[in-house]
């Protein structure tokens, strides 16, 4: 007999490994909504992310993984955000309630939940195409938050760890990339340390909560990188009226995608990709140097990539010092 919604909320989802007794949720889930106690100083912030099967993931992929990459990507909304995580809601549509894929779906989402300290504190649950919305409220000091507006000219631009992982991570994993037919692997079969490297980089992308929490007060604008650079950055760009001048030749991208994909494709995956959930910043000059001091501090690796310019146009130089003609490609979940 199979377990009905409740059971299942019951039996897989309000447990103390996701719900985490948390001070600040007074109602968690088992009533029409959760209360939350968030203190006088606090702002709230919330972001939802909702992933669909064979679209954002494979439809055999582990449950572990899916519900890993589901929370996670959240999470770097929240690090763009410079906000500490508090709680999230789950919003569950399973086309077959099977116990053995829902007991390992919770204990992937219990692992990052405790990881982040973020508490799970209600949801909903239904049967039809499998679709994962998870929302996620985190808090931050009124005034501290990041945004997109804010970039100055003469700013520096940042990000952190590599791009281009996340968009050969789905060609390899053979789901269809935007970038398009020509945007092909090297090797039909990558080595198998290079093919467990990019399943860890999509499916468990690292948030980068601590890099933000350390270094937002030297920050100037923030975004995480989930639709390609290019319309990442664009989006800072036209939030804060500016431009920026982009260095190809400083755009970080990791030794096992070199070895996967060509250098003109590798450029493209970086640029354009996407699923990278790394964040790209701005920076004052005054602030550069404590900026670098606190991200070296908090153990990540940051890139400079470009200015921040008045004029307001997206430039990207190569290395030989010619400009690089720049394509709208990045993700759009419904251009065809």
């Amino acid at each position: 007999m199979s377990l009905s919604e409740f059971e299942i909320i019951q039996k897989y989802f309000d447990s103390a490994e996701l719900t985490l007794n948390r001070e600040e949720v007074l109602v968690g889930i088992g009533d029409d909504g959760a209360l939350l106690n968030l203190g006088v100083e606090d702002h709230l912030v919330i972001s939802t992310d909702v992933l669909v099967e064979s679209i954002h993931y494979p439809a055999n992929a582990n449950p572990k993984k899916i519900a890993s990459r589901a929370l996670i990507v959240n999470l770097s909304d929240l690090a763009a955000m410079g906000a500490k995580p508090l709680c999230f809601t789950l919003g569950l549509v399973l086309a077959d309630a099977s116990e053995p894929w829902l007991q390992q779906f919770s204990h992937g989402l219990a692992e990052v939940a405790k990881r982040f300290n973020i508490a799970l504190v209600g949801g909903d649950l239904s049967k039809g195409p499998t679709t994962i919305a998870i929302q996620v409220h985190g808090t931050t000091q009124s005034g501290n938050a990041l945004c997109r507006y804010g970039a100055q000219a003469g700013d520096s631009i940042f990000v952190t760890g590599c791009l281009g992982d996340g968009a050969i991570a789905l060609a390899i994993m053979g789901l269809p990339s935007h970038l398009g037919d020509s945007f092909q692997l090297e090797k039909d079969q990558p080595a198998a340390n290079c093919a467990a490297y990019f399943d860890a980089a999509y499916f468990q992308p690292e948030p980068r909560i601590e890099f933000a929490l350390q270094c937002a007060s030297f920050i100037t604008s923030a975004i995480d990188i989930s639709d390609g650079l290019v319309g990442d950055l664009g989006h800072i760009c036209a939030k804060s009226n500016v431009g920026a001048t982009l260095k190809a030749a400083n755009i970080p991208t990791s030794d096992s995608a070199s070895c996967c994909v060509s250098s003109d494709n590798l450029l493209r995956a970086a640029l354009y990709g996407g699923d990278d959930y790394e964040l790209c910043v701005t920076v004052s000059p005054g602030n550069q140097k404590a900026f670098l001091a606190a991200a070296k501090e908090s153990g990540t690796r940051v890139s400079y990539i470009g200015e921040i310019t008045e004029n307001p146009e997206l430039v990207c130089i190569s290395e030989s010092n010619e400009e690089i003609v720049l394509q709208s490609n990045a993700y759009s979940h419904f251009k065809d």
